[in-house]
């Protein structure tokens, strides 16, 4: 039993190492055409645990952590960003950035403007999602009905190395929806 418990423990912390380090595998990013890959993750019931989030190609220095506890059917969301430059210093000017969840069966929820004073910001949202990704884009609308092609920020793999939970790879149209 101890032998088969310390080899499940070698082997996943290899799998977060293999993950983390190998090329491609901790960002999605873009594809052709309008279209974004996107780490979706399966958030476990009562417990709480935290994803890093990154910048995109405009964005390089931005850095987040986003706290996730999913309970009684509600994901609660506490986010910080930092080093996140504005829109407009970004080549999107006037536009403001706003926060998206994405689920596998691509679905979209729009989860508000990202509060941003100076690079950074702090704040707390909530999504009916369970297994889902998060995207912060630049919108002219805030209320806008579908994330845009100006990729901010994207949600990345859990901060705890031990903690094993399914990862998928969805990918998204960005832009107006048609139809």
């Amino acid at each position: 039993m101890v032998m088969k418990k310390f080899l499940s423990n070698v082997m996943s912390r290899a799998v977060v190492w293999l993950l983390f380090f190998s090329v491609g595998a901790v960002m999605a990013g873009p594809l052709s055409g309008n279209r974004w890959e996107l780490l979706e993750i399966v958030y476990p019931p009562d417990r709480s645990m935290s994803i890093y989030m990154g910048g995109s190609d405009k964005t390089l220095t931005a850095t987040g952590e986003c706290k996730i506890k999913w309970q009684k059917g509600t994901g609660s969301l506490e986010l910080e960003i930092k080093g996140l430059p504005s829109p407009n210093e970004a080549g999107w000017g006037n536009r403001q950035y706003v926060l998206w969840a994405l689920d596998r069966d691509k679905h979209i929820a729009n989860l508000g403007v990202v509060p941003l004073r100076g690079k950074n910001a702090k704040w707390s949202v909530q999504t009916a999602f369970r297994t889902f990704g998060l995207l912060i884009t630049a919108e002219q609308d805030p209320k806008a009905p579908a994330p845009s092609t100006a990729v901010a920020m994207e949600s990345l793999l859990p901060t705890d190395p031990d903690l094993v939970v399914p990862v998928y790879r969805v990918e998204i149209d960005l832009g107006p929806r048609k139809g």
